[in-house]
């Protein structure tokens, strides 16, 4: 397995209010079992994110969920994307991280439908 496809959990709605801590635990288990389903198996740690604002460096605490898989699971992708857009609905972000391989991806929230 030579393709790694990660996503990064953040701990906060709306950008920068902490989020309830059972929400976080809610979307981190969703994200486990997505990835454990998708690709066999997955990795999970505990990490910062950060990021500059007009206000200065932001800082979070953030859940990384990370599976490898091999070229076939690359098509899962958007499986993995469409999660991302879903959570990141919820919580009020303007995007989330997805990692793939070396590279990352801002999935903005799912939108709306009226």
């Amino acid at each position: 397995m030579n393709h790694k496809i990660a996503v990064i959990i953040p701990s906060t709605n709306n950008a920068n209010e902490a989020a309830p801590t059972e929400i976080v635990s809610k979307w981190t288990k969703c994200a486990k079992v997505q990835f454990a389903e998708l690709f066999g198996g997955f990795t999970s740690h505990n990490a910062v994110g950060g990021w500059m604002s007009a206000q200065g460096l932001v800082e979070e605490p953030v859940t990384v969920v990370a599976s490898f898989t091999d070229a076939n699971g690359l098509n899962k992708l958007s499986q993995v994307k469409a999660f991302a857009a879903k959570m990141g609905r919820a919580l009020g972000q303007e995007a989330v991280a997805v990692e793939v391989d070396h590279g990352l991806h801002f999935i903005p929230p799912l939108a709306l439908v009226a």
